[in-house]
């Protein structure tokens, strides 16, 4: 018989709940109205964009909207990642792309060689080096790619349904594919994905033991109006897994966590979250 599910949580919210309760002032980043990016810590002048106040009311609004599954502005930035995340699996598992609202192709130079791929997602258009989507696609040859898991953990309020999708699973390792503008090592380090997506593959018993988890991180170059063909450097965030430790570790989140959840329940208006449909 299934155990009671109290509680649906994925990997994203906790990330979200993380934040909200260890993000530093002086690390923050925040969006103008024209959707720049800022650090909310300006040098020139020492001075703070947000106080502590106002970016912990941002954070916790953030983390509601989550909650609620609040429609955003579409992002190129995870557009871009959509896209190519979608081109590289489609590589790997030798097939086309088709999809509601998507653009795929491939464009050929003045000889006819496909040399580049172009998609189109939310209104935004963009250019990816054919060569370099192979290459990231030939790491992964082998690999599950869009695997979804699922396991229930237990924990002191009752039971909780952790769920999510892996972007590839080969073998005892899970990856799961960034890109940015920006990296250095150790930027994904908090993210849940690393300690859930193993933890749910276990104890669902599709795996008897994972090894490790790797954030496989793509840096882009490129894209611009004068280079408009986007490549990239990848690089490689991998980190040993532990089920013993990492149990502990989504537990004690999880419960903390719940604990908020209770405490600002009518703020929360989709009950999924409390598996109440």
């Amino acid at each position: 018989m299934q155990p009671r599910i109290d509680y649906r949580i994925y990997p994203t919210l906790l990330d979200a709940w993380w934040k909200y309760q260890n993000q530093k002032l002086e690390d923050f980043f925040y969006q103008d109205e024209q959707g720049g990016w800022h650090l909310n810590y300006n040098e020139a002048d020492g001075t703070y964009h947000y106080s502590q106040e106002e970016m912990d009311a941002l954070l916790e609004q953030d983390l509601i909207d989550k909650i609620n599954r609040v429609p955003t502005e579409p992002s190129e930035a995870a557009s871009k990642g959509t896209i190519f995340n979608e081109i590289v699996d489609c590589i790997i598992e030798r097939r086309g792309c088709h999809h509601d609202g998507w653009t795929v192709e491939s464009v050929a130079d003045e000889n006819g060689k496909k040399t580049a791929i172009r998609g189109a997602l939310d209104g935004f258009e963009f250019l990816f080096d054919a060569a370099f989507c192979k290459s990231v696609a030939a790491y992964f040859a082998g690999a599950l790619p869009q695997y979804y898991i699922e396991a229930v953990l237990s924990v002191r309020y009752g039971n909780v349904l952790l769920y999510g999708w892996i972007d590839e699973l080969r073998k005892d390792v899970v990856y799961d594919l960034k890109t940015t503008k920006r990296y250095e090592f150790g930027n994904y380090a908090h993210y849940w994905q690393r300690h859930v997506y193993p933890y749910c593959l276990i104890e669902s018993g599709d795996s008897k033991t994972i090894k490790g988890f790797e954030f496989t991180v793509i840096k882009w170059t490129g894209g611009t109006k004068y280079n408009p063909v986007l490549s990239g450097e990848m690089y490689k965030e991998y980190y040993t897994y532990d089920h013993c430790e990492s149990s502990a570790l989504i537990r004690q989140e999880c419960e903390r966590f719940i604990e908020w959840l209770e405490t600002n329940r009518e703020k929360i208006t989709d009950k999924k979250i409390f598996n109440e449909q």
